[in-house]
């Protein structure tokens, strides 16, 4: 499949995907097609770690909102939630590397990595409910992350928080200037590097185990509502 909503740069240890429809990174159905694609490739590969970014200045404003339209939004759901959850549910280490406004399913894309490391400048909310919708992905992860009331604030109001607010809620991992966003990333990476990727994979299924199964039938629910 010829890339053109996303950069892929695989590995055989570290591989990296790049959003690449700047200025907003709109997730279409394109670029989840790719991303599975690429995943697929990162999954032979064996991939140890695995690094999530955007080109220009915005990680990503979302889904396309013309695919939340009716007779659209049953098969952009179901196509979305199964990229999220390759994603999730990979022994791949996953680090979200995010920047200005990451809203809705950008949001989601980033949770669901493991670690998230996000510039100063960062921006993260979920504002599907001022469009007439809600955000399945959040609604079934973040009251097991954040905490019930916070998740609440989050998905209800759809008011975006500073990436300072979201380290202190547990949301992000570090919170670092748009300078060194990408040498904290390079860092975090060797660090990763350093460990035994088998055992890598090993914890994380078990820190998976350790959150129990609820979000895939979660997930499930919030499609059907």
């Amino acid at each position: 499949m010829s890339l053109t909503t996303i950069q892929f740069h695989p590995g055989p240890r570290v591989a990296s995907i790049v959003l690449n429809r700047p200025p907003l990174n709109i997730i279409n159905l394109q670029m989840m097609d790719e991303v599975s694609v690429s995943w697929q490739e990162v999954e032979d590969l064996k991939a140890q770690v695995v690094v999530i970014s955007a080109a220009g200045g915005t990680f990503s404003t979302g889904v396309d909102v013309a695919d939340h339209a009716v007779g659209r939004i049953e098969g952009m759901l179901e196509k979305f939630h199964q990229f999220v959850l390759n994603i999730r549910n990979s022994d791949c280490i996953t680090i979200a590397a995010i920047q200005g406004h990451t809203l809705g399913g950008g949001a989601e894309l980033a949770m669901m990595c493991d670690l998230i490391i996000a510039a100063d400048d960062a921006r993260i909310g979920l504002p599907e409910i001022s469009l007439g919708c809600y955000p399945p992905v959040a609604a079934a992860h973040l009251p097991g992350a954040i905490g019930f009331h916070k998740a609440s604030e989050m998905v209800l109001l759809g008011e975006p928080m500073s990436a300072v607010e979201a380290e202190r809620l547990g949301l992000v991992n570090k919170v670092v200037s748009r300078s060194s966003l990408d040498e904290t990333v390079d860092a975090w990476v060797d660090k990763l590097m350093a460990k035994s990727g088998v055992v890598l994979g090993l914890a994380k299924r078990a820190l998976r185990e350790g959150i129990g199964h609820h979000l895939e039938g979660a997930l499930s629910k919030s499609e059907e509502l």
